[in-house]
């Protein structure tokens, strides 16, 4: 994934607006997602997870790119929440629980992008980013993000969950070059954040499409835990196998990651493999329980013992 395709997308769909900034309308968006939701994996430097020399940890430098990823899909709505909320709503209804952002575009932006949010009696939000063709009817309005916040959620404890149809974006604005979706489930409290993520059909640039599912706990500038799990075709004889990876790691960086292949050609049969790495992300420990040559020492790991998620969820 290419961070900054993410953020091109951001900042085409909320740029150039005749509004003034303004403090109207906070009480619709307190409780919509803030970057809180993001994981905050340490990292020695900016060009870490682009190491190709062998000498970080592959397995620090895999959780790396997925968490860095997994962060861009999240600042996409985060992003145009934030920046199309700088200016006061358009519109609200007579009941003062709906209301509505945009449309916003600048010259040669393909789209006109709108913010939506509805409050409900028992507290719960939806919200949601709905794009059209310039200048096209307002008919032809498509749902891009659509989001909702739980019924008794405040603004330090609070829970959700939202989507985001990168075909219905791509197909309205080519230069998005990602396509499929991608679905968060969150929950955020005073000591941390846990979330799921869902990767439906997912491509970018062409690629083949993949189905992932990602999980992460993170306490606030603390320690966190991811687990990713995936199909894919190792040998090419069309059965997929299923790749689990859990990793852990410390406030500093240090870390863990157990993995495990099993299923399509390889049937009941379990390959595991564990690799530990210290704050400067240098591999301290590998064992696989394939026959491969282990190396290091246990004792180095962050963690001792390996952590398995058997139930690939």
């Amino acid at each position: 994934m290419n961070t900054r395709t993410i953020a091109s997308i951001a900042a085409v769909a909320a740029l150039s607006t005749a509004c003034t900034p303004g403090g109207a309308g906070a009480e619709f968006t307190e409780l919509l997602p803030d970057d809180r939701l993001y994981v905050n994996m340490p990292v020695d430097a900016s060009n870490a997870k682009d190491a190709e020399d062998g000498v970080w940890s592959d397995y620090y430098l895999l959780t790396a790119r997925v968490t860095d990823d997994v962060n861009a899909m999240i600042a996409l709505p985060l992003i145009l929440v934030d920046v199309i909320t700088q200016y006061p709503p358009s519109e609200i209804n007579d009941e003062q629980n709906h209301a509505v952002w945009g449309p916003y575009s600048d010259a040669l932006d393909p789209v006109e992008t709108v913010l939506h949010i509805e409050r409900h009696d028992d507290g719960a939000h939806e919200w949601y980013f709905v794009q059209k063709p310039k200048n096209a009817d307002d008919a032809e309005y498509t749902d891009v993000i659509r989001g909702t916040v739980d019924a008794g959620s405040t603004r330090d404890v609070h829970s959700g969950t939202f989507a985001i149809a990168f075909d219905a974006m791509h197909e309205l604005d080519p230069n998005v070059g990602l396509e499929g979706i991608f679905v968060s489930e969150y929950a955020v409290d005073e000591d941390g954040v846990s979330a799921t993520a869902l990767f439906s059909e997912f491509s970018e640039g062409g690629s083949e499409a993949i189905d992932a599912l990602y999980a992460y706990d993170q306490i606030h500038d603390g320690e966190g835990a991811m687990d990713l799990g995936w199909l894919a075709d190792l040998d090419g004889n069309g059965d997929d196998e299923t790749h689990i990876v859990r990793s852990r790691w410390t406030y500093v960086g240090a870390g863990r990651s157990d993995a495990y292949l099993t299923g399509g050609s390889l049937g009941d049969v379990v390959f595991t493999e564990s690799e530990c790495w210290d704050e400067n992300f240098d591999p301290v420990y590998n064992e696989n329980n394939w026959g491969g040559e282990g190396s290091g020492d246990v004792a180095n790991c962050a963690y001792a013992d390996a952590e398995y998620n058997e139930s690939g969820e």
